[in-house]
């Protein structure tokens, strides 16, 4: 068993990495911008509702910055096949391009991080990083299934 020790440390680590892995984001304006046209990337022809809920954010920042996007000429836009009203997102050539160029300036800076680690270092946190993700979403999981029902209106009994 793990003991409430180890656990705090644990999450000392990962506030720490969190912290300064947001504190960069911010310092980078185009990290959320490489986010977002990753996730279009990934998930070509869809709506900023499915972008927002795969980016786990509020569909008004994605349609927000899917416009500013399209104003750059990194993404396009266009009607939803699927229902008219709304629209999709594609990335444009030039999206691609930057995608390549912001992934690449990504990973060197990862390479800096763990430049000192041995090989078997980098696999075996990787590895644990995995496992703790996999454990995560398996509580998240069972959270969710205890959970009464989202969206249910609970009846109101008429007193009259």
């Amino acid at each position: 068993m793990v003991s409430r020790q180890e656990v705090e440390g644990l999450v000392a680590a990962l506030f720490a990495v969190n912290n300064g892995l947001t504190r960069a984001a911010k310092q980078r304006p185009k990290a959320s911008e490489l986010r977002l046209l990753q996730a279009v990337a990934m998930h070509e022809g869809s709506r900023p509702s499915e972008l927002a809920e795969a980016l786990g954010v509020d569909r008004s920042l994605v349609t927000r910055q899917l416009r500013d996007l399209e104003d750059e000429g990194k993404v396009a836009v266009r009607p939803d096949p699927r229902d008219g009203r709304a629209f999709v997102a594609e990335l444009t050539e030039l999206g691609r391009k930057q995608v390549v160029e912001l992934t690449e300036f990504g990973m060197r800076r990862f390479e800096t991080f763990v430049a000192d680690w041995d090989p078997a270092e980098v696999r075996e946190f990787t590895r644990l990083l995995w496992k703790f993700e996999h454990s995560k979403a398996a509580v998240g999981e069972q959270e969710q299934e205890q959970r009464p029902e989202h969206g249910r209106r609970r009846s109101r009994g008429n007193s009259r």
